[in-house]
């Protein structure tokens, strides 16, 4: 359902989908899939990351936030579905609401360009 949701949502907007990453280790501290995305995202291997929820990404309200201000300085779109958080503009202004404490880590984390 979610993989569906997030595949028929990239189609609508003509992006190509250059990976898909399904992160299991909930409550892992070290999760390899999504730090070997932030690797792509680096190299300038993708420019768009496309998560199911917000607690797919970060471990911590402060690793979103972190890993959302380096994607942006990256120019790496993030966007979350359930949400609806779209960050797709450069050099968008990261801000999330202060009532999040934290987001358990999960599963779904999906890439894509463009």
């Amino acid at each position: 359902m979610q993989l569906a949701a997030m595949r028929d949502y990239a189609k609508k907007r003509k992006w190509t989908v250059a990976v898909e990453i399904k992160d299991v280790g909930s409550g892992a501290t070290t999760r390899h899939k999504r730090e070997n995305l932030i690797g792509a995202a680096r190299r300038r291997e993708i420019d768009l990351v496309l998560v199911w929820r917000l607690d797919r990404w970060g471990r911590s309200l402060v690793d979103l936030v972190n890993t959302l201000q380096e994607l942006n300085a990256l120019d790496v779109g993030f966007v979350s579905l359930s949400e609806a958080l779209e960050l797709t503009q450069p050099r968008a202004d990261v801000r999330l609401p202060a009532c999040w404490r934290s987001l358990p880590s999960s599963n779904g984390i999906y890439c894509g360009t463009g």
